[in-house]
């Protein structure tokens, strides 16, 4: 009874989003194949259950790291939607590789910041703070940004433009992925490790630093997007909108994203 009353009330809000009970429960069962990031994929897994048990349709998910879900795009790997970065999915749509129209915004990302567990935490609660806890570490870890890190390469660009890359490369190190760079922290190796919320979530051994100063806090805007090429166009365009539904936000807070 409580797995038909959950589905019933996924219903409900798909029909909020402009899909109408009649074509969730008459259509053929699609098979919807997403694209997407690493960082939101554990809540797209939640949400997944629910989707599927309100329309019939199924949803595959091909998930890489930013840069490597790209190039997937740009090399026509068939797919019908794309969940990435606002701002990569604009850059793809000048290349001609994203639907026009199609574009919808799911989610905030904040960058964290996390030290080992029962280590002091540095006061980071201003921009000016943080700027200066970083200059006051003696080390630190974040993704490296030429692999495509959606964090790293924010990081990266926030410290160019305060003028403290180099005073930061000698005790910086950069780690493969999100949850690397927190694991570094976890057994002491940095003093700090910094990347999105969510790709920390799971580390064990680690303590997030909050409050976090507004250069960090929702930074990254995850979206979606239908892809030229797509077969399955209006359940895509279903699950997409299901992603702005107060059921999803649950999923995205749970996961340390804000929608």
């Amino acid at each position: 009874m409580a797995t038909k009353a959950w589905a019933r009330r996924a219903i409900g809000l798909l029909v909020g989003a402009g899909v109408s009970m009649m074509t969730a429960q008459a259509t053929r069962a699609a098979e919807i194949t997403v694209l997407t990031t690493l960082n939101i994929r554990p809540a797209l897994d939640d949400l997944r259950p629910l989707f599927e048990h309100a329309t019939g349709h199924t949803i595959t998910f091909i998930s890489q790291g930013a840069a490597a879900t790209q190039a997937k795009v740009q090399a026509g790997v068939p797919a019908d939607a794309l969940i990435h970065a606002r701002t990569t999915i604009e850059a793809l749509l000048k290349q001609g590789l994203i639907k026009p129209g199609s574009i919808i915004d799911i989610s905030h990302s904040s960058i964290g910041v996390v030290v080992r567990a029962g280590a002091p935490k540095p006061d980071i609660a201003t921009d000016e703070k943080f700027r200066r806890a970083l200059l006051a570490a003696p080390s630190l870890a974040y993704p490296d940004p030429s692999q495509g890190s959606l964090g790293g390469n924010y990081l990266a660009a926030l410290f160019d433009s305060w003028g403290i890359t180099d005073a930061l490369k000698p005790k910086l190190k950069l780690a493969g992925g999100g949850a690397p760079a927190a694991e570094m922290a976890a057994r002491g190796e940095v003093a700090l490790a910094l990347n999105q919320v969510a790709e920390f979530m799971s580390v064990k051994g680690i303590a997030f630093v909050t409050p976090l100063p507004p250069a960090l806090t929702r930074q990254v805007i995850m979206s979606g997007a239908l892809l030229p090429g797509a077969r399955e166009a209006g359940p895509a365009a279903a699950w997409l909108q299901f992603l702005r539904s107060p059921e999803a936000a649950k999923a995205l807070r749970a996961h340390g994203m804000e929608p």
